[in-house]
């Protein structure tokens, strides 16, 4: 767990006490004002440090999931009321219902939540009186480590301070763990999405045709890319999870993952590979991506880039061996023919057309005001002029690829994003299609480069985004 996250300044027993006294002259004052019963919210924390990164977090969310449960059963907040000071997190709300319906939706909020165990929820009638959650027929609650009544343990002190805390803390940063690898799964999948979307681009799947594809439509990635979904969250999950490991020994663990989603790719699509290449992808910067939250690094392009360089080290001894066994896949025929590395080789160097071409040109666009599917084919034409898309070799020729590769170099030199790109792509589309060409290669660099996009302009809760 990274520890500045569990940082935070003590407070004495004297502090606290006062801190109490303040607390209940506070909800008198509420009570009396509004006339109304009042949620009082904080977290059951031991230990002399009440505040600190995670437990902030944990208020917020504490805070946002009362207002969602009030709400969602009809019930007007009056006022809401929170502060963050060193004794401890505080909110009040006052809400306009029966204390009894009240303390009954925030119980069931209690037993439900995976912080729940750590929210202290009580709610008092107009006459200041806290309801019970056991007259309200609910048990009471459990010890953190063993179980038992809470209150059986307290009494006892069966349980060390340090215990306690640390399984408050590990309850916390789970949670928040967890909440993190599915968001920034989402948001690999909706890059994939708007991958396969943006039209026209050509040779590729879009909403105008299937490109010079037969096996597959826009239907099927669509049904392919949910299918995969889950992995990028395992991808990021194993990032957090051996975070103090190096990333050069990534590898050898987020091979079965990977291996593991292709099944389930192909039985979604019925055998059909559409995203073999972006998982083997997206999977190194999930992984990293979750390295630097474990570590709780601030997220930068550069920092991103070396890990998934370090990540991706491996490959390059792999690749060779690759020169001295017979070659089995598309890419390891063209590599031991042509010299030409790949996903592998943009891997290995840390996704230099990524960072260095495709993302910086992305975010340049949409800067200037192109929409997101726009900003994303005018993209794709710099990613074929900066890399040596295998797909196209594999189809055509390495003659073919190189002559494809100028042809996009020149369209940029000529400020094809100044005019009308939409017909010189749809034209381009037509050719690809006779001839039979499709950059897939390239279309995943595309949905790196959307994924990275989402990430540094959405809001992913503790990235620590720079």
């Amino acid at each position: 767990m990274a520890d500045q996250l569990t940082d935070g300044e003590e407070v004495g027993l004297a502090e606290m006490l006062k801190a109490r006294e303040k607390r209940a002259g506070r909800q008198a004052e509420l009570i009396q004002q509004y006339h109304v019963p009042l949620v009082s919210f904080g977290l059951n924390i031991a230990g002399p440090v009440k505040v600190f990164e995670l437990a902030r977090w944990s208020f917020s969310e504490g805070c946002e999931q009362i207002e969602i449960r009030l709400k969602a059963y009809g019930l007007r907040i009056l006022y809401r009321e929170e502060s963050r000071k060193k004794t401890g997190c505080e909110a009040y709300f006052c809400v306009d219902g029966s204390a009894e319906e009240i303390k009954k939706i925030l119980t069931d909020l209690e037993e439900e939540h995976t912080l729940g165990r750590l929210f202290d929820i009580d709610v008092l009638g107009t006459d200041g009186r806290k309801v019970s959650r056991t007259e309200l027929g609910y048990p009471e609650r459990t010890c953190l480590l063993c179980g038992r009544p809470a209150f059986e343990c307290s009494r006892s002190r069966k349980h060390s301070v340090a215990e306690l805390f640390e399984r408050v803390c590990t309850v916390m940063w789970d949670f928040f763990s967890k909440r993190y690898a599915d968001n920034v799964s989402f948001l690999a999948v909706r890059a994939l999405l708007y991958e396969v979307m943006a039209t026209p681009k050509p040779g590729l799947v879009d909403q105008n045709n299937t490109g010079s594809h037969k096996d597959m439509d826009i239907f099927t990635f669509e049904t392919s890319a949910l299918a995969i979904l889950p992995y990028f969250s395992a991808f990021t999950a194993y990032g957090i999870s051996n975070c103090r490991k190096e990333p050069e020994t990534f590898l050898e663990g987020i091979r079965p993952i990977g291996i593991q989603a292709e099944i389930s790719m192909r039985r979604a699509t019925e055998g059909v590979n559409t995203h073999k290449g972006a998982i083997f992808s997206m999977g190194f910067l999930c992984a990293a991506i979750g390295r630097l939250y474990g570590k709780q690094i601030p997220y930068s392009r550069p920092a991103l880039m070396e890990v998934c360089r370090r990540i991706a080290s491996p490959i390059a001894a792999e690749m060779e061996e690759m020169k001295n066994r017979p070659a089995v896949t598309n890419g390891e025929k063209i590599y031991k023919k042509y010299g030409v590395r790949g996903i592998r080789g943009e891997a290995a160097e840390g996704f230099p057309t990524l960072f260095n071409q495709s993302l910086p040109h992305l975010s340049a666009l949409i800067r200037e005001g192109y929409s997101l599917n726009d900003a994303g084919i005018i993209t794709l034409i710099y990613i074929l002029a900066s890399t040596e898309d295998t797909n196209l070799i594999s189809r055509s020729s390495y003659e073919k690829m190189q002559e494809i590769k100028e042809q996009m170099k020149g369209l940029i030199a000529g400020g094809f994003e100044k005019k009308n790109y939409r017909e010189i792509l749809i034209q381009l589309d037509r050719e690809f299609i006779r001839e039979n060409l499709s950059p897939g290669g390239s279309a995943d660099l595309l949905a790196l480069t959307y994924f990275l996009d989402f990430y540094e302009t959405g809001k992913v809760p503790g990235s620590l985004k720079a």
